[in-house]
């Protein structure tokens, strides 16, 4: 019996390792989307801190204090709420910047998955090509086996009447 010898083996193969390929990148892909929304949920929590010692400085300057309220003191109050404005300004950016960093992720995360369906579907194409040959390969072995025995019946009975 002949075997089957899949003349587009070396195709199929590049076209399973780049389906692998695709897998691996779709993990990494993954793993970089995961970690930036995780920054980006740190960067949230430390701006609504931020944002809230802004807050308490404020209404803390309002309260009235013991001890009076002279310039100096206003000053320093005054400076320390512009220092915890600015660094709330900074948690924000960083928060901006994070979330352009996270959709940025998600897109490449979108494409790996498109790349990964697209290396599937080639891989799965060639794979059904390959099983039909196979298929029609193994009915014309046994076609041609069926009529070599045939052929062998054949003549034995013709030996036996001769």
């Amino acid at each position: 019996m002949a075997q089957f010898r899949y003349r587009l083996q070396t195709l199929l193969g590049q076209k399973i390792q780049a389906k692998e390929d695709a897998q691996h990148a779709l993990g990494v892909a993954q793993r970089e989307l995961r970690a930036s929304r995780d920054e980006l949920e740190e960067c949230r929590r430390v701006q609504e801190a931020r944002a809230q010692n802004l807050r308490n400085a404020r209404a803390e300057r309002m309260s009235p204090r013991i001890g009076g309220s002279s310039g100096e003191m206003m000053r320093l109050r005054r400076d320390h709420i512009g220092r915890l404005q600015n660094e709330c300004d900074e948690a924000s950016d960083a928060t901006r910047a994070q979330e352009l960093s996270a959709s940025e992720a998600e897109e490449r995360m979108a494409t790996a998955r498109a790349t990964l369906a697209t290396r599937s579907r080639d891989v799965e194409v060639l794979e059904k090509h390959r099983s039909r040959l196979e298929s029609r390969h193994n009915q014309e072995v046994a076609r041609k086996e069926a009529i070599d025995q045939e052929e062998i019946a054949n003549m034995t009975f013709l030996r036996g009447e001769a």
